[in-house]
């Protein structure tokens, strides 16, 4: 089956968190000493876990003046919420749930903003400025398709193609069942297929079709 291959800019953050060593504590030990009022693991967990954050959001949404602010805006999340975590090993799976849930967020605003017309030029940021030309082009051009999904397809997409995501994980993250996200997936992705194979920036991201036996 065609599909298109990752999409990232040069200089974009990595989806995982820092590797683990031995002076870095693990999640479940993060989370232990964060429930207790600990505020060191509170930068640890910024530090370990802040590009992946950011990442999603950039991959998700495009370059734009509030992306600090919707990675400031997860993290203050997270940090209220963490005693509601059961499971201390599912700390990367918690936070990536809250950071779509802003995402979502945005969406529904840009939305608002496009019904009033308010939208902005659509020029790439400053963000992009060290990155190859064609492929800057090729990521401005994919999030304009995206943003023509419904926000469950748009995030769907970038959690299972650009950031990497197991079908279960982008479940968990959407909050709906395996065989919804199955669905929501299949769609998304025969729409964006069939606009990249007219557009000379994305079609090099295509990867042809296996050959038969």
């Amino acid at each position: 089956m065609t599909r298109l291959r990752l999409l990232r800019p040069e200089d974009s953050a990595s989806p995982g968190a820092v590797p683990p060593s031995d002076d870095v504590p693990t999640d479940e030990e993060l989370i232990h000493r964060l429930t207790r009022g600990d505020h060191r693991a509170a930068v640890l967990v910024w530090r370990a876990y802040s590009n992946m954050v950011r990442g999603l959001v950039v991959r998700s949404l495009g370059p734009g003046g509030e992306i600090e602010d919707l990675v400031q805006d997860a993290f203050s999340v997270f940090f209220r919420k963490v005693h509601t975590l059961k499971d201390p090993s599912s700390l990367r799976s918690f936070l990536y749930g809250i950071t779509i849930r802003e995402v979502r967020g945005e969406l529904r605003r840009r939305r608002v903003r496009t019904w009033l017309q308010l939208t902005s030029t659509g020029e790439l940021g400053d963000y992009f400025d060290a990155g190859d030309d064609n492929a800057r082009h090729a990521f401005a051009r994919l999030h304009r398709v995206l943003e023509s999904l419904d926000t469950r397809g748009h995030l769907a997409f970038v959690l299972r193609h650009v950031e990497g995501c197991e079908l279960v994980e982008v479940a968990a993250s959407l909050s709906c069942s395996l065989a919804t996200v199955k669905r929501v997936l299949a769609s998304a992705e025969a729409k964006i297929r069939a606009v990249a194979l007219e557009d000379p920036y994305l079609a090099p991201y295509l990867e042809p079709k296996a050959a038969r036996s």
